[in-house]
């Protein structure tokens, strides 16, 4: 049977940011004439290639991304994410992680994301917001003073690049600023019954802020380097003001 893949949308050229972490700058369509930026990390380990938030991408990059190693794992660690996964995983033998529910997309998980089990990358670890409506999770890599890949609750945004004009008016429209933040959409929506408190999400959080990181990548916005705990704080105080204080 023939599978109709999403077509790559357009993108820019695989970059390095750190020794053994690749990114990959796209963009995603939310409803036509709307679009805004997306992004795939790509973790290097030894010659293994670990894709999060995975992309599909044009073949000119592709065949790049084959030239750096072997993809042997594809990780979605967000539930409104995925479209581009069965791609991945029928066309390369790898392992496909995602949590149990997050799946609004194909294909089913060749092994389950838990917090507290196995990972992908020796020394990693994934937290789960386990109070959230729907899956979503962090990765942590000791990589660099530590590294947090993410999906869509931080963000750090520096400029708009990779939004179109409309793109830019819904984000500012939904309350999207620059600097580090818990994007106020992602807030609601994940709150226990919708309600836009801290209650639900608070132990998912502070667990969060105990993680020892210096640089952040999340599936939207920009990457931050070095500074990106400190930023993460800042951002999770002005979202939660009880649970900024306790932290």
């Amino acid at each position: 049977m023939r599978i109709d893949y999403p077509p790559p949308q357009p993108h820019g050229e695989i970059r390095q940011l750190l020794p053994d972490l690749f990114y990959v700058p796209g963009t995603v369509a939310l409803v036509p004439a709307v679009t805004i930026n997306r992004n795939m990390a790509i973790v290097r380990w030894g010659g293994d290639l670990i894709l999060v938030n995975p992309m599909r991408l044009r073949p000119q990059q592709e065949e790049k991304l084959r030239d750096m190693g072997r993809v042997r794992h594809a990780v979605r660690l967000g539930y409104h994410h995925g479209q581009d996964d069965l791609y991945y995983r029928d066309h390369f033998d790898l392992t496909f992680w995602r949590q149990a529910g997050s799946d609004l997309y194909p294909p089913s998980a060749d092994q389950l994301l838990r917090e507290g089990g196995e990972c992908p990358v020796p020394g990693g670890r994934f937290l789960e917001f386990s109070c959230s409506r729907f899956p979503e999770a962090v990765l942590w890599l000791p990589f660099s003073g530590g590294l947090l890949l993410g999906c869509d609750a931080l963000q750090y945004w520096g400029n708009w690049r990779g939004c179109n004009w409309s793109g830019r008016c819904l984000l500012r429209f939904a309350g999207m600023r620059s600097g580090m933040q818990v994007v106020p959409a992602w807030r609601a929506r994940m709150s226990p019954q919708g309600k836009d408190t801290w209650q639900g999400l608070q132990k998912d959080f502070q667990r969060l802020l105990k993680l020892p990181f210096l640089h952040l990548l999340a599936a939207h916005g920009e990457f931050c380097a070095d500074s990106a705990h400190e930023a993460v704080v800042a951002a999770v105080g002005r979202a939660f003001p009880e649970l900024g204080r306790a932290a």
